[in-house]
């Protein structure tokens, strides 16, 4: 989320070889790729000198044809070569342009590489006195000379969303609880676990699901996790989370809701238990390695804290795991261990079991509904928990 600089400027001044100042900021973190753009342009041409000195070139949506492309690139360099009016500053800010990747359309078209090479031999040379240019783009091939022209004589801003659960909590929670902030709202350890379990690490997609979230709580600040399940809408691989976690709270009527609610938006029954098993391995490791004292759990139930104490023979074993539960992100398996934590590694492991021969069930060929088999699972697994409760006397 942090922006990568390939080279380091000052956007009110000079690059320092004679060339005025070109930027380019990209990015699949698109939003914090546009406020930095955004706060760029505003440095070159303060509101007050915008009205004759910046000139903003804005593809539409549907502007991806080789014509209607290379068009686009003709009008910036034509923006780009006209001196700024009356001798005074102009920005040339291309916003949304995603044309300069020339493995995937519409930048692999002959014509469009023909125009962008246009554009870097421009880029390369003098501008006019004044001129600057900052262009915003969702992607761009490094390997390019396009690219390397910015590196080289300009700067160049990347903003990534994070591949890494470590990076995400490094850096994308912190700008989450800074937007949680701005509307005052509160979300607890689970609530917020839950919210970006939903989201992705997509900051523009929390923001929209936050503002949605302020308006539905009204005069409310905290937010419930019954409240982000029922406002926050799942991205497409987090909706399997959602079951697995519900089922892992142990609440057989809000599991049962949730599973019903997948049925209702497409998800397979299959899907969900081949996800549920993958979650059922770690409460079967995590709550085995409390168990025997490698691992142990302090804080609060909302905000729980993991400490390691392995022994060495204990490396080896955890190391030959597909999923090493030390390589996890330290929020994300605190909160596991503490889910773990329930229930002993036995039952774990015979619900683990009943999930993979439910699978089993599923896609055995016999003629049986999937969604009846996972309601049956879901029912005799849980339904274990109120069996095992002492009966008052």
């Amino acid at each position: 989320m942090t922006a990568h600089k390939a080279k380091a400027a000052e956007a009110e001044a000079d690059t320092g070889d004679g060339h005025a100042p070109i930027f380019l900021v990209y990015g699949s973190d698109d939003l914090s790729a546009l406020r930095k753009a955004d706060h760029l342009v505003a440095s070159l041409c303060p509101p007050e000198e915008q009205a004759f000195g910046l000139e903003v070139i804005h593809p539409e949506g549907g502007e991806k044809t080789a014509d209607a492309v290379c068009a686009i690139l003709r009008n910036t360099i034509e923006a780009l070569l006209t001196a700024p009016f009356l001798g005074g500053r102009k920005t040339v800010y291309l916003k949304g342009a995603p044309f300069f990747d020339p493995l995937s359309e519409p930048g692999r078209f002959a014509d469009v590489k023909a125009e962008t090479a246009r554009l870097e031999e421009v880029l390369k040379n003098r501008l006019p006195d004044g001129v600057c240019f900052v262009l915003l783009t969702s992607k761009v091939n490094k390997s390019t000379a396009f690219y390397k022209t910015f590196k080289n004589r300009g700067e160049v801003f990347v903003f990534e969303e994070p591949e890494k659960e470590k990076d995400a909590r490094t850096d994308f929670y912190p700008r989450v609880e800074e937007a949680l902030k701005e509307r005052g709202l509160k979300l607890s350890g689970d609530v917020l676990n839950a919210l970006i379990g939903r989201t992705g690490y997509n900051l523009r997609q929390v923001e929209m699901e936050l503002e949605k979230l302020s308006l539905y709580l009204g005069e409310r600040t905290t937010a419930t996790l019954e409240d982000i399940q029922l406002m926050v809408a799942p991205v497409t691989e987090s909706r399997f989370w959602d079951f697995a976690d519900s089922f892992c709270t142990l609440n057989l009527a809000k599991t049962l809701a949730v599973m019903r609610r997948m049925f209702i938006q497409g998800i397979s029954p299959v899907a969900l238990i081949a996800n549920l098993q993958t979650t059922l391995r770690d409460m079967v490791v995590f709550s085995d390695c409390l168990k025997r004292g490698w691992a142990r759990l302090s804080g609060s139930p909302d905000w729980p804290k993991l400490s390691w104490l392995v022994p060495p023979e204990g490396e080896g074993v955890l190391a030959a795991l597909d999923n090493h539960p030390q390589k996890m992100n330290p929020f994300r398996s605190a909160h596991v261990a503490g889910k773990a934590n329930r229930l002993p590694s036995a039952r774990w492991f015979r619900w683990l079991n009943a999930a993979v021969d439910a699978q089993s069930d599923m896609t055995g060929g016999a003629a049986v509904d999937p969604a009846l088999v996972l309601e049956l699972f879901v029912m005799r697994t849980l339904g274990e928990l109120s069996v095992d409760k002492p009966v008052s006397r």
